[in-house]
């Protein structure tokens, strides 16, 4: 998962604007080249560079300067002195752009850039001027077809969409305009054109340090297949943390501005995060009754994993084992647990492959006494749930999910020794 140190440009200056109001700015100095040169040096692997100052509108002229050898100058009418190529473009870019360019001389890391990005000539001069991908956001509801044209001319790694959202639905224009489209919708929209990456926004949060929007960020990545950089809200290392454990979900990296500016957030803490091992530690419940003398557990079908298992879940930041399989079995079958037997604990390991993420498992099952009652189902995963036999049971988890079949010889272990 890649951290992305937001370097945003106002009238060539690096600034923080809350909630993308111009009118709640904090200056954080005026050398952004000094500033991208600050987090290369703490092990950036991206930069994220905006420009604030509204639409680029970008000339042929410009693109022109930018081409021209430096050994050719020309002579402008009303002009003392013919002019090099450096001297045109520094006339003629705006002071955001140049700041582009001098962060791209400035380090080697690479450059994500957006803001105020409406035509192909945009894009064309903002790559060329040292930017490795570029965002897009506006034009990408109000000219989708333009969005078409740039990835068949330039690709999907270097054309992203940004969706900046308020209350769910995508803003535009500096996010001084809200659309009507849904996040979730443009993010389908956009991966029929073929985008395969999206900056995924929560207005509400950005510049507040009130922790990032995880549910929708996930949801978009999982719903869409699209990979999600977050952006908005970061305030400190737990927000990489959550965002580190979804990252299955298709979180491809975050965006960290006021958090690593005031000083809340260490950056190169925040990449360790990033580049840590996907490990995820569940727990559940082996659910047993009796029918007429003999034990029937209870499995459910989990339709995205297509595989029989005992109810589970992923354990909270700072939950217990037992607390965390009481809430998940609460919520995923709907009855009541007459007791759990501590003692009989199973801890599996084992490594899955998820949404093309290698993903380390901890998952710890306790055997535990249900109450009679209906069962009802709370995730939208499982379709199914079954009270099997043990020979059933142990039929439907080795055609489905062999990697479970310990948790269930412990509990018929226990059982045959403890009168229950």
């Amino acid at each position: 998962m890649i951290i992305y140190p937001a370097i945003d440009l106002r009238a060539g200056r690096c600034v923080r604007l809350r909630q993308g109001d111009p009118a709640a700015e904090t200056v954080f100095g005026d050398d952004p080249a000094a500033m991208a040169r600050h987090w290369a040096a703490q092990g950036a692997e991206w930069l994220h560079v905006v420009n604030l100052d509204g639409a680029l509108g970008a000339t042929q002229s410009q693109i022109n300067a930018l081409h021209r050898p430096s050994n050719i100058l020309i002579q402008h009418p009303g002009s003392s002195e013919p002019e090099s190529a450096a001297q045109s473009l520094e006339r003629e870019l705006p002071i955001n752009l140049r700041r582009l360019r001098e962060i791209r001389a400035a380090v080697t890391v690479p450059i994500q850039f957006g803001g105020g990005l409406r035509t192909l000539e945009d894009i064309q001069l903002a790559l060329e001027l040292g930017a490795d991908r570029v965002v897009l956001g506006t034009v990408a509801v109000d000219n989708p077809g333009l969005v078409s044209e740039a990835l068949a001319r330039w690709g999907a790694d270097r054309i992203v969409v940004g969706i900046d959202a308020r209350d769910g639905k995508v803003a535009t224009h500096g996010w001084q305009s809200t659309s009507g489209v849904d996040a979730i919708e443009l993010g389908h929209q956009m991966q029929a054109l073929g985008v395969t990456r999206v900056v995924y926004t929560d207005i509400s949060r950005d510049g507040m340090l009130s922790g990032v929007n995880l549910e929708m960020t996930s949801r978009l990545g999982d719903v869409t297949g699209l990979k999600v950089i977050a952006s908005g809200g970061v305030a400190g290392i737990a927000d990489i943390d959550n965002l580190k454990a979804r990252e299955h979900y298709n979180i491809d990296g975050v965006i960290v501005g006021q958090a690593i500016y005031t000083g809340s957030l260490d950056l190169a803490e925040a990449i360790r995060v990033g580049h840590r091992p996907l490990h995820r530690r569940s727990a559940g419940l082996v659910p047993f009754r009796y029918d007429e003398g003999q034990p029937q557990f209870l499995l459910l079908y989990n339709l995205f994993f297509e595989q029989w298992q005992f109810p589970r879940g992923g354990t909270h930041r700072q939950e217990n084992e037992v607390t965390c399989a009481l809430r998940e079995f609460a919520e995923e079958a709907g009855l009541n647990v007459r007791k759990v037997f501590k003692e009989c604990r199973s801890e599996l390991h084992y490594n899955v492959v998820i949404r093309g993420y290698d993903i380390e498992r901890t998952v710890v099952y306790y055997l535990a006494e249900i109450e009679p009652g209906e069962i009802r189902l709370g995730h939208e995963n499982h379709c199914e749930a079954r009270w099997v036999d043990a020979d059933e049971a142990w039929e439907l988890l080795t055609e489905t999910a062999p990697e479970q079949l310990p948790a269930l010889d412990a509990a018929l272990e226990f059982l045959s020794q403890h009168r229950v």
